[in-house]
């Protein structure tokens, strides 16, 4: 029987246990985030001031704050709800989606230690499969932990699959594309939307930096 507030789409008063993404994670890119903006930044100002553009500097430095404070946000709100006596599933992603999927559409789950893009050490990844191969829910090491992945191994309760070796990206690819993300599924794109990022980024900021420049010439 389902759990009283174990709704399709959660609530407040959701009685389902929720997973939440760890804190020292959270920390850890802060930590990097402010050690790489700290200096940019940092020298920019030395760069622009007293007479340089720094209107453009200060304008940046407040997009790019902007955006962590929002990345915070999406952080902590990201979840999974889960439960032995319900019968639905939810998570919420980085983005704010909302996915919710029945247990009894769930027909296997696949663990893996995944190597990270180094070959330095490796990760698990979990995937609940459909019956058809659909992915229903994914979680990575980098974002949850291996007591995570059990609790949700426990509660959906389906046959497991677990790869003997660790595997690189590549090979994950090859064996179980339907397991992968779009993007994972086609490194080029990932290369070409990366590149496009880039540039469409420094030409915002080189038309800024010129708009300022005419305004104050």
């Amino acid at each position: 029987m389902p759990q009283a507030g174990a709704n399709r789409k959660p609530l407040r008063s959701d009685s389902r246990p929720r997973l939440r993404q760890p804190r020292s994670l959270f920390r850890r890119g802060l930590i990097a985030a402010l050690a790489f903006i700290g200096p940019v930044f940092g020298v920019l100002y030395v760069l622009v001031l007293p007479d340089g553009p720094w209107l453009a500097v200060v304008i940046t430095q407040a997009i790019a704050t902007l955006l962590a404070v929002v990345a915070s946000i999406a952080y902590f709100r990201s979840a999974i709800w889960i439960s032995p006596d319900s019968p639905f599933v939810t998570e919420r992603g980085f983005f704010g989606r909302l996915t919710t999927f029945n247990k009894a559409d769930a027909a296997s789950i696949l663990r893996a230690e995944v190597y990270t893009s180094d070959g330095s050490e490796s990760r698990p990844q979990l995937v609940v499969l459909s019956a058809d191969n659909r992915r229903l829910l994914r979680m990575r090491g980098q974002y949850w932990s291996r007591a995570h992945m059990d609790s949700v191994v426990s509660a959906i309760g389906v046959p497991v699959t677990i790869m003997p070796e660790a595997v690189s990206m590549g090979e994950l690819r090859s064996d179980y594309p339907h397991a992968l993300y779009v993007l994972e599924r086609r490194p080029l794109l990932v290369a070409l939307v990366a590149v496009g990022g880039t540039a469409a980024t420094a030409g915002v900021l080189i038309l800024v930096l010129s708009l300022i420049k005419s305004i104050t010439a």
